[in-house]
């Protein structure tokens, strides 16, 4: 059976793949595969890139951005030597019509499935775990009555460093390459890492890795040249080296270094070959002869692959959730968690951006897609994320890993992230000892603090940022990075900021109370009534709450505003922190539902800005519609979902999630054109002529946050200090779901039921067969609970 099946693609029956059917989808369509130290980026054409530790500042390959030809990769190419034909296994680079493809997403590799005149190739790319390598392992089944003479050229050209060498003449100088028979392997290394490091001034170091590539078969020719092997003003499309006899050989360090090899196979009619290619970057010569060892046979290749499969396929079992919505299934229990962890957390890159670097606020939000799977993951996030705080409560907005450079923040939420983060760990975990863990900050290496410390140096910050209304600042943006010369005179005050700052106060004054910090308590909950009161006083605009204002006071997101009159953060941070009366809360939701909740989710802003504002910043130069601009930007979109669950609007909470759910939107894919199986950062909202067109997919913090909103505020369950929460807000329709949870080293296995019975309103529960009164599941030390609830 095909499961949401379109003329592209579709998922396998187990959901865990998903199947694109040709190459010729509306934009590239990626797979994003990493192991938390080595990772690549694959699109359906074989377009890519791979790097260790840092997709920026260590990639293997070459690749530049282009979503329309998709034609930078790691390429292989089949020549039939008796019949001089040429295809790739991938269809790019050569573009030959294949007789069959299809390509095969899974959870930490891809498979290429073609035909071609009678030869059938299956190509699995995957990267060991524990390994800085990646394997392309090729199974090829000659299908034909006669013998066949393939050879089997690779093609990629070297990095090795950082991304940008557009100016190829001076970066390719630096390159050298040498071929070893002995391993069967050719290495490539560099003399210069053009990266902010070294004692000697700039651009003074060596690169102290080799990127390499091997063969399980035996490699009868190669070249290192790319003048040579693609030919003088000749293509990647059909290179000389593919059309000629033999190649060049050309090696050393005088050439445009590329990675060309070429093996040979015959087959008789009915045989299956096998062989792979074993790419990475290792430090030393040593280590690539180990790693070439540990996968130089089909057995052992094919055992590491299924030690991926049940490595992910463990990762993911700790929590499922089973609705009569299938798509929601798919998402929570498999596909979204994949791309938060893959690519978000690990990777940390996709195709529509390459990063490489920890965002403060970024990574600290994704980790809570690990809070149900391992929390141990989250703890180690919030460890890393304090090192990189200041003394005075200021963090870098980002930082590279490798160098640890970064940018010193003027956001104004970043450093509240860490304290939200924390507080989240300590309602799934009760753990109250990493308070007391201790980290050092990134201005003072020898000053460790405990991680409440850390917390409460980010809040006094914020609380010393204050206007005179009693508002916070927004300074060079809050969450949203686009309102980037709102506040920059340190003028402007944030209302979001507002919201999100006093929900935090009453959460982290539960902390002190615990604690025994009283006067810290104290301190927090006077601070969080006075703003409270600010807060009502100046925030309201008449049927929905302002945004923020600029350094000269003038509002946005307000009624008076010609463009950008609403805001979507605005309204459902104002429920989902609880600052003010449920009459606002509602007037500020029916607001969202009349204006912002569109046909893909709800609306950031509305109406987006057409002229840019330079007291805004560059939010207001996007292109109308797109991205924050008046787009869908998926993160926000999530929260909007929580504040309709909120309030029990059971039919607007579920709307919000359908009309944003890639699986739903890729049901209609020459619209949404993006990938079906992971979310959009943004999908462009009705001001723009491209209205449903989704972008930015994989490297968007929506993904663990559209997990949680699934399993916290649609189904239900949700930690707390206390227990398990159990607060459903479903479709009426939906007569029956369950959902098998982890929590506190117990496993949860609640099961709705939906009863008609009118004379029963509140939801009753029974656990182990007892029932419960009020509706937060106790803590036990039973290794399993079972659970009834029935609503």
């Amino acid at each position: 059976m095909s499961i949401f099946e379109t003329k592209y693609g579709y998922f396998s029956d187990d959901g865990n793949e998903y199947i694109i059917k040709t190459h010729h989808t509306p934009k590239p369509w990626v797979n994003v595969i990493s192991n938390g130290s080595y990772g690549l980026v694959i699109s359906q054409c074989g377009g890519g890139f791979s790097w260790l530790s840092h997709s920026e500042f260590n990639r293997l390959n070459r690749w530049h951005q282009d979503l329309i030809k998709d034609d930078w990769g790691k390429y292989f190419y089949i020549k039939n030597n008796l019949t001089n034909e040429i295809w790739s296994p991938t269809w790019m680079p050569v573009k030959t019509s294949l007789d069959f493809y299809q390509s095969r997403y899974g959870f930490g590799y891809t498979t290429f499935i073609t035909e071609y005149k009678g030869i059938r190739i299956e190509l699995t790319v995957f990267i060991p775990l524990n390994e800085e390598v990646e394997i392309w392992n090729f199974t090829i089944e000659n299908l034909n009555n006669t013998n066949i003479d393939l050879s089997l050229f690779s093609y990629f050209e070297w990095c090795l460093g950082s991304s940008s060498d557009h100016h190829r003449e001076f970066h390719k100088t630096f390159l050298e390459t040498r071929f070893h028979p002995e391993l069967n392997c050719l290495t490539a290394t560099k003399r210069l890492w053009e990266i902010p490091l070294g004692d000697r001034g700039h651009w003074n170091i060596h690169y102290p890795y080799f990127g390499f590539i091997a063969c399980t078969n035996s490699i009868t020719d190669y070249d290192a040249d790319k003048e040579t092997f693609v030919g003088k003003y000749g293509s990647i499309q059909l290179p000389d080296g593919v059309l000629a006899d033999n190649l060049a050989r050309r090696t050393g360090k005088w050439n445009d270094s590329v990675a060309a090899l070429k093996t040979n196979i015959i087959s008789e009619p009915g045989e299956k070959s096998n062989l792979s290619f074993i790419i990475g970057i290792k430090n030393n010569l040593k280590s690539i002869s180990n790693s070439i060892s540990k996968f130089n046979s089909s057995e052992k290749v094919n055992k590491s692959l299924n030690d991926v499969k049940k490595y992910w396929e463990n990762l993911l079992s700790t929590l499922k959730v089973e609705t009569p919505d299938h798509a929601l299934n798919l998402c929570v229990n498999k596909w979204i968690r994949y791309q938060a962890i893959s690519a978000r957390l690990w990777a940390r890159t996709a195709y529509y951006q390459q990063s490489g670097a920890f965002g403060f606020r970024d990574q600290l939000q994704d980790s809570l897609v690990f809070l149900p799977i391992d929390p141990s993951f989250t703890a180690d996030q919030i460890k890393l994320h304090a090192r990189h705080q200041f003394k005075d409560g200021t963090v870098l907005h980002w930082w590279h890993p490798i160098t640890e450079t970064g940018l010193p923040t003027k956001m104004t939420d970043d450093l509240l992230w860490l304290p939200f983060i924390l507080i989240n760990y300590l309602d799934e975990t009760g753990d109250f000892n990493i308070l007391s863990v201790k980290e050092p900050y990134y201005d003072d290496l020898n000053k460790n603090d405990t991680l409440f410390n850390h917390s409460v140096a980010a809040i006094d910050r914020v609380l010393k940022r204050f206007s005179k209304r009693g508002l916070p600042l927004i300074g060079a943006g809050d969450w949203n990075d686009g309102l980037s010369a709102v506040g920059l005179d340190m003028k402007g005050e944030s209302i979001w900021l507002a919201e999100f700052l006093y929900l935090l106060l009453i959460r982290f004054s539960e902390v002190c109370e615990i604690k025994g910090k009283k006067k810290l308590q104290h301190k927090y909950l006077q601070r969080a009534g006075k703003l409270r009161e600010s807060f009502n006083k100046h925030a309201w605009d008449g049927n929905w709450f302002y945004r923020a204002t600029k350094d000269n006071g003038e509002k946005i997101g307000s009624k008076k505003n010609k463009e950008g009159k609403i805001y979507l953060n605005a309204q459902t941070w104002s429920v989902i922190s609880n600052i003010t009366s449920e009459e606002k809360k509602l007037k500020a939701m029916k607001s969202v539902s009349k204006f912002l909740l569109r046909k893909n989710g709800t609306l950031l802003l509305w109406p987006a800005y057409t002229k840019p504002d330079k007291m805004i910043g560059y939010l207001s130069r996007y292109a109308p519609g797109r991205r924050e601009n008046g787009g869908v930007y998926s993160h926000a979109a999530t929260w909007s979902i929580i504040a309709y669950s909120i309030l029990k609007q059971n039919v607007n909470t579920y709307e919000a999630f359908k009309r944003l759910c890639p699986i739903y939107n890729g049901l209609n894919p020459d619209e949404y054109q993006a990938e079906p199986f992971v979310m959009p950062g943004n999908i462009d909202g009705p001001d723009s002529p491209n209205y449903g067109m989704g972008g930015w997919t994989w490297y968007t913090g929506s993904a663990a946050w559209f997990q949680k909103v699934i399993v916290d505020w649609i189904v239900g369950v949700r930690a707390t200090l206390k227990g398990i929460v159990i607060d459903p807000c479903v479709p009426s329709e939906w007569n029956s779901f369950s959902v098998l949870r982890k929590f506190r080293n117990s496993v949860y296995d609640i099961q709705f039921v939906r009863k008609n019975d009118k004379s029963e309103k509140a939801v009753q529960i029974f656990v182990d067969g007892k029932k419960l009164n009020g509706n937060i599941l106790p803590i036990k030390k039973s290794k399993k609970i079972k659970v009834e609830v029935i609503i």
